[in-house]
């Protein structure tokens, strides 16, 4: 009797089980999440403008762009995403005190991104400029401070020509031709930046250039992105310019010997750094690890943002179920995808965040897709599928509790 029971009682809970499990595959099917777009989070606090040409003083008032022209109110542009065939900025011939903040510029015909033509009084900071001819164009121009940059994928980072008191300070410049090229200019400051990944030159000094000051800065990395090319962080070919304070202030290198002071050896200067210390990074980027993703199919997808975090950002892969989608410089800022549920399905996404030495992390998110039936009630089909499955183990405990 107690036999025929158990039996009756495992065919009840094989029905009841299967019962769910059959429910919710006859409502469901998993099968390919598909990428739709990727974007840096921080575009989407830019305004979308028309490139900008000012050539006279008068010309902010024009743009009517806020302030009033001097030191204490000086006029303001910030806040805009501008992708040009040309200049994204040209300002010539201006005296008047003004500010290009937080803005993003690429220019597509490889322009300069933002060019300041015999201009005094500029200041540019926490901008953007990529993928453009120069990231910044200083040319016979004066009195010009730059800070907290970030320059990428252009022919020069910054381009400083015939120019002189110019500063450039805490920026980011990297994956470019050149990083700094300073020509025919003069007491120009280079202090506390980060010049990286360069494919020929980290800073260039060209024989008409004197006077300039260099330290603090981390520089490494630059001239060896090709077989053959050595490293080649700096050149100097002008005269009388400093490679540190003239204290006790160097640079980092990463191809500093840690044997006496370091030698410019590119250049005909002689030039000397004579406070060097050696730049290494041993540590892999940081990164946190987002959730999972369930979407129904056909829904307007969800955003997946990774927030990795490196004192020397590189680039990043993004692998889809195992295979490369694509490869992307990283800036060091958030990574977004979209993903979309435009067929059901399962699918995995990989995302690999290296720095300048390559330290590499990685994390993998899953996307699941869920087939629009019953007028979208996928999501609520599997929870209802589980909830049967869980009551059918319920009513078999009883059973076998009442049995007892």
């Amino acid at each position: 009797m107690i036999s025929r029971r158990k039996a009756v009682l495992c065919s009840l809970i094989f029905v009841l089980t299967m019962t769910g499990l059959q429910w919710s595959q006859g409502h469901q099917v998993m099968a390919s999440a598909s990428l739709a777009q990727t974007s840096a989070p921080v575009l989407k606090a830019y305004e979308a403008h028309f490139p900008i040409v000012i050539d006279s003083n008068d010309g902010f008032t024009a743009w009517e762009f806020l302030g009033s022209g001097t030191e204490a109110d000086p006029y303001i542009i910030e806040g805009l995403n501008i992708t040009a065939e040309g200049y994204c900025i040209s300002i010539f011939a201006t005296s008047v005190f003004f500010v290009i903040r937080d803005c993003y510029f690429k220019s597509v015909q490889h322009s300069a991104a933002i060019r300041l033509n015999q201009v005094a009084f500029g200041h540019v900071e926490r901008c953007k400029m990529v993928q453009s001819g120069e990231g910044l164009w200083l040319v016979q121009s004066s009195d010009c401070t730059v800070d907290n940059i970030t320059v990428y994928g252009c022919s020069r980072g910054v381009n400083i020509d015939w120019s002189h008191d110019i500063s450039i300070s805490n920026s980011k410049i990297f994956s470019n031709n050149y990083g700094i090229d300073v020509e025919w200019s003069d007491n120009c400051s280079i202090v506390d930046n980060k010049i990286y990944r360069n494919v020929l030159r980290g800073v260039s000094l060209d024989a008409n250039t004197s006077s300039c000051s260099i330290y603090a800065n981390s520089i490494g990395w630059n001239g060896e992105l090709y077989p053959g090319i050595q490293e080649s962080n700096a050149e100097d070919y002008g005269q009388d310019n400093l490679w540190d304070d003239n204290l006790s202030t160097g640079n980092y290198w990463t191809d500093y010997d840690n044997d006496g002071p370091y030698e410019i050896e590119l250049g005909s200067a002689f030039s000397v750094d004579r406070h060097p210390q050696i730049l290494n990074d041993t540590s892999a980027p940081t990164i946190n690890s987002p959730s999972d993703v369930i979407l129904e199919q056909g829904s307007s997808g969800a955003y997946v943002i990774w927030a990795p975090r490196d004192e020397f950002p590189y680039e990043y892969a993004l692998h889809k179920d195992g295979i490369l989608f694509m490869e992307l410089t990283w800036d060091g800022e958030d990574i977004e995808i979209h993903i979309t549920g435009a067929q059901p399905g399962w699918h995995n996404f990989t995302l690999f965040v290296y720095d300048a030495f390559e330290n590499v992390v990685n994390d993998t998110i899953n996307a699941s897709i869920i087939a629009d039936v019953f007028g979208g009630a996928g999501t609520e089909l599997v929870a209802a599928a589980s909830l049967v499955s869980v009551v059918a183990v319920v009513v078999v405990l009883l059973a076998v509790k009442k049995m007892r």
